[in-house]
């Protein structure tokens, strides 16, 4: 019925495609192999393959609509693909996670890479990175003595130990999920002082982390996501009905799971 592109990345993006009715063509975009693993199984085609505007352009043509469930930190994409559905004049849908709260006296919330990295450079001890192999040179060339006090545990994927080789020496690759306690183990291995996490919500595990951290009574550096305007998977399923009945007289409203 509706031809629908899923900017994918997060296992929303694999609980949305799950709840779209089998008439629809559903076409999900990966940036990584990683990516296409956790869409594995579902009602959809998988372009696997870092995009740019023109490449989106070309890909999201002749689509009814989008729907970005990319991670909450992806600005760039999210950038790039509300432009093109602007441009291509198609209905886009921003796929939001729940905001949390934590109760912790030692959490330290900052807006950006750039304000964790100037508190971590105002203190000592051993840090544990858990923010990802895109921002890790960042953090290497820009908090004090990180080749000696600097950790990061990332995914292990072979997308990201070719990205982050030249810093392997500091990476602890491993796969999620992640428990409270593997992450208390973490920070007891290595002496870890403070912990930097992304505020990526429960999906993320940032509970568990923060969890962990309380336990060893360290602080923790908390990046907040950007503030935009989404949805959650029963609105945007919701919307995509109502255009669905526009378009064809019909909503499918019986036909759901894969």
């Amino acid at each position: 019925m509706l031809k629908i592109a899923v900017i994918a990345g997060t296992s929303e993006a694999t609980e949305l495609i799950a709840a779209l009715p089998a008439e629809d063509t559903v076409t999900a975009f990966a940036a990584t192999a990683y990516g296409k693993e956790i869409l594995a199984g579902q009602h959809c085609t998988v372009h696997v393959g870092r995009l740019d505007t023109e490449g989106f352009r070309q890909a999201l043509r002749g689509m009814h609509a989008v729907v970005d469930a990319s991670h909450p930190f992806a600005q760039e994409v999210t950038k790039t693909v509300r432009q093109v559905c602007t441009e291509l004049q198609l209905p886009y849908f921003r796929l939001g996670r729940q905001k949390m709260t934590y109760a912790y006296d030692k959490l330290v919330p900052v807006d950006s890479k750039e304000a964790a990295a100037a508190y971590l450079a105002g203190i000592s001890g051993n840090i544990l990175l858990t923010t990802g192999g895109n921002t890790l040179s960042f953090y290497a060339e820009n908090v004090p003595e990180f080749a000696v006090r600097g950790w990061a545990r990332i995914l292990d994927t072979p997308d990201s130990r070719r990205l982050t080789e030249p810093f392997q020496a500091h990476c602890i690759y491993a796969k999620p999920p992640f428990s409270q306690a593997d992450t208390e183990k973490l920070l007891r291995e290595y002496q870890i002082a403070v912990l930097v996490s992304k505020d990526s919500g429960k999906r993320g595990g940032v509970a568990e982390k923060i969890a962990a951290a309380k336990t060893m009574q360290i602080p923790v550096v908390l990046i907040t996501a950007p503030e935009e305007s989404v949805h959650t998977i029963a609105e945007v399923a919701t919307q995509l009905q109502q255009y669905r009945r526009n378009f064809y007289g019909t909503d499918l409203s019986e036909t759901h799971g894969h």
